[in-house]
């Protein structure tokens, strides 16, 4: 990289810095993903004056992020029946507008997205000019179907964000911290190690990208880079701490947390992994149509918070659509509440959870957290 490149990069880095807000959150002062999560709507409420006139400059409550959330869909809906040809096309098939949705009772009348549909034809969903994308990623996710989902410039600094106030929520307090980031099973046109590893620098982190499947290749990475953080698939990560196990004592190498992501982590992997790491290790899940990194367990290993000013989240009963009540199992819907690219309402996960409403023993109160994520195939299995 010449100099005027370096220059260039360095301000926008700078510039980027600026505007997230994950960056003024102490992990001293709370869970750090809640709190970014009320700096978001706060921020939103006070650009907007009849948000502004509900809601006023006031400690936010569990009604009022419950109010605020209906208020976002009942605009989205608006929002994509205007600029999205596969929403407008649909939401007038079922004679429906924004107007009819006043509650949560409501969103039943709200179509499903299907899957097929997104992967069938992606830029039907698309809301903004093609010259407007940043990004885009293709993924087949679990169910095999490729699916294509842009993103803005704005919406992928927004992930980012996001990002670095999950990692401060797992533990990530300091500028001592070392990411190590282990993806080397994944294969897909985004990159996490990438995604996190930008997340870092933006975060004041430190991280080292390993996608070595060889154990000792990724012990000698911890050693060498200092790494106090472990993140990777849950397989992944799974299969390495068996073989580390067997080179040498691994708690000796001061990890004090690990993030299991993109696959399920059942209780029995969580065991083994716990005991021979001497640390905890939490639950992260995402979707690559749904921003990447959605909801990850805090210290407290009491279900996954989810990135609350960005999603709703349903569950309903797969074989009958039927929207369940909290604590009841059944599939992951989502509705990405903010996003203007490619927005997506009440999509099918195919992924199996619960609600989470109480308050969590973390002291967060105010974001919606899920139960661990399972698949489809297991669930139908038994159901």
């Amino acid at each position: 990289m010449n100099l005027p490149e370096k220059i260039s990069t360095s301000i926008k880095m700078n510039v980027a810095k600026r505007k997230l807000d994950s960056r003024k959150i102490k992990s001293t002062h709370g869970n750090p993903l809640e709190q970014w999560g009320v700096a978001k709507i706060k921020k939103e409420i006070a650009k907007d004056k009849e948000l502004k006139k509900l809601f006023g400059d006031k400690d936010l409550n569990r009604e009022d992020i419950k109010a605020y959330k209906l208020l976002k869909l009942k605009e989205l809906v608006d929002y994509v029946s205007k600029n999205s040809p596969y929403y407008k096309e649909l939401y007038a098939e079922h004679g429906l507008d924004s107007s009819q949705i006043n509650s949560y009772e409501d969103l039943a009348k709200i179509p499903l997205t299907e899957q097929d549909k997104l992967a069938a034809h992606p830029y039907h969903f698309l809301c903004v000019s093609r010259k407007d994308i940043a990004r885009e990623f293709t993924s087949s996710g679990t169910t095999n179907m490729l699916k294509r989902v842009a993103y803005t410039q704005g919406e992928l600094l927004e992930i980012v964000d996001s990002v670095i106030s999950g990692l401060k929520m797992a533990g990530m307090d300091s500028n001592e911290d070392t990411l190590q980031i282990m993806y080397p099973t994944i294969t897909a046109t985004w990159d996490p190690g990438l995604v996190l590893s930008k997340a870092c620098d933006l975060g004041g982190f430190r991280s080292v990208i390993n996608n070595s499947i060889d154990a000792q290749s990724q012990l000698d990475t911890i050693k060498e880079k200092g790494t106090t953080l472990i993140i990777g698939t849950s397989s992944f990560i799974y299969n390495f701490t068996i073989e580390a196990n067997k080179i040498e004592n691994v708690r000796d190498l001061g990890i004090k947390k690990i993030i299991c992501s993109s696959e399920p982590l059942t209780d029995t992997m969580r065991m083994v992994i716990e005991s021979v790491w001497g640390c905890k290790a939490v639950r992260q899940w995402g979707m690559t149509e749904l921003g990447l990194a959605n909801a990850i367990e805090c210290e407290g290993q009491d279900g996954l918070h989810v990135n609350n000013p960005d999603f709703l989240i349903e569950v309903i009963d797969p074989k009958t659509s039927e929207i369940l009540p909290p604590g009841e199992e059944g599939e992951l819907v989502v509705t990405t509440l903010r996003r203007k690219c490619m927005p997506l309402i009440r999509y099918r996960t195919r992924d199996i959870s619960a609600i989470y409403d109480e308050k969590c023993n973390c002291g967060a109160h105010l974001d919606q957290r899920i139960m661990n994520v399972k698949r489809m195939d297991d669930y139908s299995s038994k159901n």
